[in-house]
């Protein structure tokens, strides 16, 4: 009766002792998703944060793009209006030239035509 009676304590200490056991390891594992969880959350929120600095330097280098573009194209436009100013002036200028010319040859056709 008592080696009955010890073997069924023997057994009762052991199956405490295992479920204690299970107890502490199943803590330890919670313990352990908790952690995997967080460090997987970290990393995601470090992903999302590089992908949010990457979108937005390549906004502002669109920006930058853009506006040198504008940049490019009004320097082009006013570049344009002085040569066609200046084309239009050096035409006035030959225009003008060729008119005193010819009232020069007919002045001094005139005068060769009173003197004979």
């Amino acid at each position: 009766m008592k080696a009955i009676v010890g073997s069924v304590l023997v057994l009762a200490m052991l199956a405490a002792g295992t479920a204690f056991a299970y107890v502490v390891d199943d803590s330890d594992w919670c313990w352990q998703m908790r952690s995997e969880a967080r460090a997987r959350a970290m990393e995601a929120r470090e992903a999302a944060r590089e992908a949010r600095e990457m979108a937005r330097e390549q906004i502002i280098m669109a920006k930058r793009e853009a506006s040198r573009a504008r940049w490019e194209a009004t320097r082009e436009a006013t570049r344009a209006r002085i040569d066609f100013a200046r084309e239009r002036r050096d035409i006035v200028r030959e225009q003008m030239r060729a008119r005193r010319e010819i009232l020069r040859d007919v002045q001094r056709e005139l005068r060769r035509d009173r003197v004979y």
